[in-house]
């Protein structure tokens, strides 16, 4: 089985990121079980999206950006990285954030103090590839989220309203819902796990007919995808029947820590900054180097974490400026759980125009090769493509209406 995994697998598991994890804990206090049905929708929508991702890369051997720039222009490509840049750099600032709130948890020092240091740090293991080195023990760091599925036991959770809000729809209009449900779509199906799914499928080595390894893939993704929003299923269910039964709002990651509290009591909050570390320092090179990768594609540069700083300048340029950029956005003190919320406000927001594009390009007999995504593979693009507008109109909506504040 190990045989079979790669990047659909991490693209599905670095998903869960420190952004996200503080979103779904941030949904299922403001919310409860409410969206617990949106999660099991977006499962089959976030496996359309990714397995197209990876039949692209597979059958092109080019990266998103890449493509549109060959077959189309470099002016379809050059709106696709901006929507990346803009993801990327908000993620990756909320990501900063996430691990100095879990370091403060630790510490007890401010969150700011680590910010710079751990951006100098990840961008030096990013750049001169320690970071492969190291990787697996920042997934096994961020692997401590797994123990909500073991929290949720404990939790005094009401299964039988678990159960009915999982497979029931609850439609709620106020802001402070469908702001949560745009953030959970967009923690879910974000940016940039569409462009690595496409990158690494491309770099991948698998063994082989085309056929076979599309096959493989598939696989992969499924697994990553499905343990990835197993992990955010009992996220909202622990949040849910801690925080939202006792009204607890989260403001501080000591707050989204109280979840894990009916498992390791006063340990929480340990447990949960481990995670927070482990998820966020995974996965800010993945963000980093995947905007990286879409501005080279699009401008046609040598890219490639494999070559030297001075064999591909435009590449390493791109990922040092937006570690920058990234950094100081994360040191304008905003407030840590909102901006690592709103953050996945702008993917779910910006992903539908992601999907718009990979429905053009996965139906192009050309770029295809012949072997363009079925019927079952479109409706699954469409359907994430309709709900994920539908909830951003709403978001609109409300704060046209001034209800966002």
């Amino acid at each position: 089985m190990l045989h079979v995994l790669g990047p659909g697998f991490l693209a599905g598991m670095a998903g869960n990121d420190a952004s996200a994890i503080t979103s779904y804990s941030v949904d299922g206090a403001t919310t409860g079980y409410g969206h617990l049905w949106l999660l099991l929708l977006s499962t089959p929508l976030y496996q359309s999206v990714q397995f197209t991702c990876a039949k692209i890369g597979r059958i092109t051997q080019m990266g998103l950006a890449e493509i549109l720039r060959k077959h189309y222009s470099r002016w379809a490509a050059i709106p696709a990285s901006l929507i990346l840049i803009l993801a990327n750099i908000a993620l990756v600032a909320a990501d900063l954030v996430a691990i100095g709130s879990g370091l403060e948890l630790f510490t007890g020092l401010a969150w700011f103090w680590f910010v710079v240091p751990v951006a100098i740090i990840l961008w030096y293991l990013t750049v001169y590839r320690s970071f492969e080195t190291i990787k697996h023990i920042f997934i096994a760091m961020s692997l401590a989220f797994v123990t909500y599925i073991i929290t949720a036991i404990f939790s005094g959770a009401n299964w039988q309203a678990v159960l009915f809000h999982t497979f029931v729809p609850q439609v709620s209009l106020s802001f402070a819902s469908i702001s949560s449900a745009v953030a959970l779509l967009g923690a879910t199906i974000s940016p940039y796990t569409m462009f690595w799914q496409v990158q690494g499928e491309r770099e991948e080595a698998r063994a082989g007919t085309t056929k076979q390894k599309v096959r493989g893939a598939s696989l992969d993704i499924a697994i990553g995808v499905v343990g990835g929003n197993l992990v955010s299923f009992f996220i909202i269910v622990c949040t849910g029947a801690t925080l939202f039964t006792h009204h607890q709002n989260i403001k501080t990651a000591t707050d989204a820590a109280r979840a894990l509290a009916p498992l390791v009591g006063p340990y929480a909050k340990y447990l949960f900054a481990v995670g927070l570390i482990g998820a966020g320092l995974v996965a800010i090179p993945v963000l980093i180097a995947s905007t990286s990768y879409c501005v080279a594609g699009t401008f046609g540069w040598p890219s490639g974490l494999s070559k030297k700083p001075w064999q591909s300048e435009g590449f390493y340029l791109i990922l040092t400026v937006g570690m920058l950029i990234s950094l100081v956005v994360a040191l304008l003190h905003f407030d840590p759980i909102q901006l690592m919320f709103w953050a996945n406000v702008l993917n779910g927001v910006l992903s539908p125009v992601l999907v718009i594009y990979l429905i053009f390009v996965g139906n192009n007999r050309k770029i295809m090769r012949g072997r363009r995504m079925s019927w079952i593979a479109n409706m699954g693009l469409v359907l994430t493509a309709l709900v994920m507008f539908a909830a951003a109109a709403l978001l609109f909506y409300g704060l046209a209406t001034g209800q966002g504040g």
